[in-house]
C-alpha cells in the first residue's frame, strides 16, 4: 500500500465515520495525519497527531485498518497518551496496560484479535489502566526474553513513543466528550468508561495533606504568650495542642494486598512524623481484630485476619456505612481508582476520599 493509497483508505474511513461514527469523526478531526514509514507499528497516536506506516498497512484490509484506527480513537478518548505515566512503567508496559483497559469492553476487538486483553497476562477483567500497568510491570522481568518477545517489546515501546503528560490536550478531549451526544456504534459500557474519564482524579497526596491541615487547624489555639510570625506581639500567636488523636481503621481482609497496606502505612508515617498526633490502628475484616497504638516510623506491621469482609473502609465490597451527622473528620482511602469511582459519591458526604 503506497502512501497515497494509505491516505485514501484513511480518508474513506473518515468519510464513513462522518455518517456512522460522529464521535470518532470529531476526535479524528482534531488530529494531524502524518506518515511514518520507520516505525514498527501500523498506527499510533500522541502529540496531537495520528501517525501511520503505509508499508505495514499494506498487509491490512479496509476492515482491519478501520478497526486499528477505532482502537486509537478509544485510547485518545480515555486519554491514556496524555496522562502522567504510572511510576516505574516503561513505554511497552503502558501500551499493554492501555490495551488491557480497552480490550474486554469492546467485543469487536475480541473478534478480530486486535488487542491482547487481561487474559493474555493472566489478569482479571474490569480493572483500571494504572492497575494493569503496575501488574504487567511487576511481571515483566519474569517473562522469557527470546527474539519474538524482543520484537514485540520494540513494537509496543514504539506505540507509546508519543505519549506524554499533556493537560491541555486532556482538557480538549474532555470538552469534546462533554458536548458529544451521538456515540455511534460504541457499546454503552465503553461510553460510560469514556465519560467517567472526564472526572478529575483526586491526588492522594493532596487529600492526605489537606486532611492533616484540617486536623491541625482544628487543634490550633491563640495565645498572647507567643508572638505572631508576621506582626510580632501586635497580634496573637498560636500554639497547637498535642493531645490530638487519630484513628486509622485498616481493612485487613484478603481483598487488600500487602503492597497496598505497605503504601498506606508508609504514607501515614511520612505525614505524621512530626509527632503532633497520637495514632491508633484498628485492624478489621468481618470484625475488629486489633487496636494498638502506632509507633512512628514503624518498619513493619503485623497484620491479623485476612478473612472475608462485611464491613468496609477501603475495598468497597460492602454497603455504605451509616455515618452520624456529627462526627470527627474522616478520610476514606480506597485501594484503587475503580473503588474510588464506584463509592466516591457517598464517601464525600461524610468526609474526604482518595485512592492509593
Amino acid at each position: 500500500m503506497s502512501n497515497a493509497l494509505a491516505m485514501n483508505v484513511l480518508k474513506e474511513i473518515s468519510e464513513q465515520w462522518f455518517l456512522t461514527e460522529p464521535a470518532f469523526y470529531s476526535l479524528l478531526c482534531l488530529q494531524e495525519m502524518r506518515e511514518n514509514a520507520a516505525m514498527p507499528c501500523p498506527l499510533r497516536v500522541g502529540e496531537g497527531r495520528v501517525e501511520y506506516n503505509p508499508l505495514l498497512l499494506a498487509h491490512k484490509n479496509f476492515r482491519e485498518t478501520e478497526l486499528l484506527l477505532r482502537i486509537e480513537m478509544i485510547r485518545l478518548f480515555l486519554k491514556h497518551p496524555y496522562e502522567r505515566r504510572p511510576e516505574g512503567c516503561s513505554g511497552e508496559v503502558i501500551a499493554r496496560g492501555s490495551d488491557c483497559t480497552i480490550a474486554d469492553g469492546y467485543c469487536l476487538l475480541k473478534e478480530a484479535g486486535a488487542l491482547k486483553g487481561p487474559g493474555a497476562y493472566h489478569l482479571p477483567i474490569g480493572q483500571c489502566y494504572e492497575w494493569y500497568c503496575k501488574q504487567i510491570a511487576a511481571d515483566d522481568d519474569q517473562r522469557d526474553k527470546d527474539e519474538k518477545n524482543d520484537q514485540e517489546r520494540h513494537r509496543d515501546e514504539s506505540r507509546s513513543a508519543l505519549w506524554h503528560d499533556d493537560s491541555l490536550r486532556q482538557t480538549q478531549i474532555n470538552e469534546l466528550i462533554e458536548r458529544t451526544t451521538d456515540w455511534g456504534t460504541l457499546p454503552g459500557d465503553i461510553v460510560e468508561q469514556i465519560q467517567a474519564s472526564t472526572r478529575a482524579k483526586i491526588d492522594s497526596r493532596m487529600a492526605f495533606q489537606g486532611f492533616k491541615s484540617n486536623l491541625f487547624s482544628a487543634n490550633r489555639v491563640l495565645t498572647r504568650m507567643r508572638p505572631n510570625r508576621r506582626t510580632g506581639f501586635l497580634q496573637m500567636g498560636s500554639r497547637r495542642r498535642i493531645e490530638a488523636r487519630l484513628l486509622l481503621a485498616v481493612d485487613c481482609s484478603a481483598s487488600i494486598d500487602n503492597e497496598t497496606l505497605g503504601r498506606f502505612f508508609a504514607t501515614v508515617n511520612r505525614l505524621f512524623r512530626d509527632g503532633n498526633v497520637q495514632l491508633d490502628v484498628a485492624q478489621f475484616d468481618a470484625k475488629i481484630l486489633a487496636l494498638v497504638p502506632m509507633e512512628h516510623h514503624w518498619p513493619t506491621i503485623e497484620i491479623h485476619g485476612r478473612g472475608g469482609t462485611c464491613l468496609i473502609l477501603t475495598d468497597g465490597e460492602a454497603p455504605a456505612p451509616d455515618v452520624p451527622p456529627c462526627h470527627a473528620p474522616i478520610l476514606w482511602v480506597c485501594k484503587d481508582e475503580n473503588v474510588l469511582r464506584q463509592h466516591q459519591a457517598w464517601m464525600q458526604r461524610s468526609g474526604r476520599c482518595c485512592a492509593l
